[in-house]
């Protein structure tokens, strides 16, 4: 299985769930979020994207990851979520945080609030099976700025 993120740091170790909290975590989880295509990560980040055009980066580092021997995934379905889930940020941090308390597997597979049609994929760097899931490449690429 092959995941793909958008960051800074070529490390998987869940380090920036302990200092914020996002969608699917409260503060003081590690966790790391990826989706399974690069075009699905350099969404992700632009929805957060809060700078000035020229502040915009000049590149993006993508770090293709690979999950080897397809390590057991658990998926959080659409009909799971109560309505309007997508709006209300305060519904899905206690799934998330259950599930990495409980390290029942390394990923949760979670749908994504932008493309209804595919899912974002949370790793539980404090699972066994994390292990097996590394960074295999780091490739930068410019910023076009027709994306803004």
């Amino acid at each position: 299985m092959l995941l793909w993120r958008i960051s800074n740091y070529t490390t998987l170790d869940g380090v920036g769930g302990l200092k914020a909290s996002h969608r699917w975590h409260t503060r003081g989880h590690p966790i790391v979020y990826c989706v399974p295509n690069p075009a699905t990560a350099l969404l992700e980040v632009l929805v957060h994207l809060e700078v000035a055009l020229e502040d915009i980066p000049l590149q993006y580092r993508f770090l293709k990851i690979e999950a080897s021997n397809n390590p057991p995934t658990e998926r959080v379905e659409h009909d799971q979520l109560p309505q309007g889930w997508q709006s209300d940020v305060s519904v899905t941090p206690h799934l998330g945080d259950t599930w990495l308390q409980s390290k029942r597997t390394a990923l949760l597979e979670v749908p994504s609030v932008l493309v209804p049609e595919t899912f974002n994929i949370l790793l539980n760097p404090l699972h066994p099976d994390a292990a097996r899931i590394q960074i295999v490449a780091v490739v930068e690429h410019p910023f076009d700025p027709r994306l803004l």
